[in-house]
């Protein structure tokens, strides 16, 4: 090739020229077409999303015409669906499908017609549930990071209101107590007893600020102590103890269900150990129920059986300084005194006799502390009757405490004359020791017929009758 053949440099610099300018139209042409297929994307993207939104419409629709079955699965179908955006809303309308359903059943109840309650329970369920998640939802942040609740109160979803879920949720809270009654009365109490519960902790739903939450309590009050007994004796009967101690204090809040209440706290303490919280319990049970002396025995032998004389004695002064017109607190104060400090326990007796004449426990253990002091001084006394005049002075001053005695174990019969196993055997020791002078023949009749009394073959009324006995104030 001869050397005029060559290509030319300018040849070459303008077929550069010229690829340079293919290479940039065609990368202009493919980020051209990039952007049309990022386009495309994001419509279809934002078609399928919308489709998805429109499903909730769907169900909206066939919730509307009854059909709950497809209303159900067309929005649970929405709501796993990833290209859902508005899954508040699509979980306030799966709650609401089971209202729907809900409110049907309660229908049927109202005209007196067969209630399902299986599908009942289940669709509450899945309300109460669709709901919180909603709420969940729903306090999600936008891309700005703020909150803004669209369905927690009444908004329009297209032409069709809501009342939203928090309105929702107010109005089942007492539905589930309906569930634990179904249970109940059908002899299932495990089932009874987990509806119970949903019941009492429904009002702390994530949904309800602490002071929502509070004012359902408190305005629902006789509710929630009736349902939480119910909670505490289901628990105390499967002996889950700790859930007996969760609600039992909602029973102690009710006067008819205060006494099992008391019992069922104070035993699942036991059974968990904890003697410190049974013996605080013991003593708020005495101050509660003055007239449960149970209580109050139950701990003096807890307290006596581990030598903790002074733990009894600041008992006793807690109570009284506490509850100073309480009278199982002044009978709490004298039983505590009544084999030590016999001035103490008279006071004591008095004051609780005083605050109430018919406390017939009271009446019993005032007479039960004279006893007590004489038994005390018995080394005192000779009971050599070769001594006459010592003898005789002993016994006149033995009598004596039986003569204080015996009005108040009077008052402890006319009171309860159907307990015999409390006041006949102290009556029978009084008339035995009281047969003296011109008594004797009326302390030896009033013994035969006492021990008649305490083998059943006399009544405590006929007694009464017989010898006329009458309530009296001794003091």
């Amino acid at each position: 090739m001869q050397p005029e053949e060559l290509v030319s440099t300018d040849s070459l610099a303008l077929g550069a020229k010229e690829l340079i300018i293919k290479t940039q139209n065609n990368s202009k042409f493919l980020l051209d077409m990039k952007k049309i297929v990022l386009t495309m994307v994001a419509l279809l993207t934002a078609s399928m999303t919308f489709a998805q939104n429109m499903a909730i419409f769907k169900a909206e629709e066939k919730m509307e015409e009854k059909d709950y079955k497809s209303a159900s699965e067309i929005i649970d179908a929405c709501i796993a669906n990833p290209k859902t955006s508005k899954l508040a809303l699509a979980y306030f309308m799966a709650g609401e499908i089971q209202t729907r359903v809900l409110n049907e059943e309660i229908g049927k109840a109202q005209n007196h017609q067969p209630l399902d309650t299986l599908l009942f329970n289940t669709a509450l369920d899945k309300a109460v549930d669709y709901f919180t998640k909603s709420y969940q939802e729903d306090c999600k942040p936008d891309k700005k990071g703020r909150v803004k609740l669209e369905y927690a109160d009444k908004f329009e979803n297209g032409i069709t209101p809501y009342p939203g879920y928090k309105r929702r949720m107010l109005d089942m809270l007492g539905y589930y107590a309906y569930s634990g009654g179904f249970a109940n009365s059908n002899g299932r109490p495990q089932e009874a007893y987990k509806y119970f519960v949903k019941y009492m902790d429904m009002p702390k739903n994530p949904m309800f600020t602490k002071h929502e939450s509070d004012s359902i309590y408190k305005k629902n009050a006789k509710s929630y102590d009736k349902i939480g007994y119910y909670a505490a004796m289901l628990a105390y009967q499967a002996k889950d103890y700790d859930d007996v101690i969760k609600y039992v204090d909602f029973a102690l809040r009710d006067s008819t269900s205060m006494h099992d209440g008391y019992l069922m706290k104070m035993n699942a303490l036991l059974e968990k150990g904890d003697t410190a919280k049974w013996v605080e319990t013991s003593k708020q049970a005495i101050a509660d129920m003055p007239e449960e002396v149970g209580n109050l025995t139950n701990l003096l032998k807890y307290y006596d059986s581990h030598k903790m004389t002074k733990e009894a004695e600041a008992m006793a002064d807690e109570l009284t300084r506490k509850s100073p017109d309480n009278k199982g607190a002044w009978y709490a104060r004298g039983c505590v005194y009544m084999n030590s400090n016999y001035a103490e326990a008279h006071k004591a007796f008095a004051k609780a006799i005083s605050l109430d004449k018919t406390f017939a426990s009271a009446q019993f253990n005032q007479g039960v502390t004279y006893v007590n002091e004489l038994i005390k001084q018995k080394d005192n006394f000779t009971t050599d009757r070769s001594k006459v005049d010592k003898y005789n002075a002993d016994m006149a001053k033995a009598r004596e405490y039986y003569r204080k005695a015996q009005p108040y174990f009077e008052n402890a019969l006319f009171l309860a004359p159907d307990k015999p196993s409390v006041w006949g055997y102290s009556l029978q020791n009084v008339y035995y020791n009281l047969q003296d002078g011109k008594q004797k023949e009326d302390m030896k009749n009033r013994e035969a017929d006492m021990k008649k009394v305490i083998d059943g073959s006399m009544s405590g009324q006929d007694f009464i009758a017989k010898y006329n006995i009458q309530l009296t104030d001794p003091q």
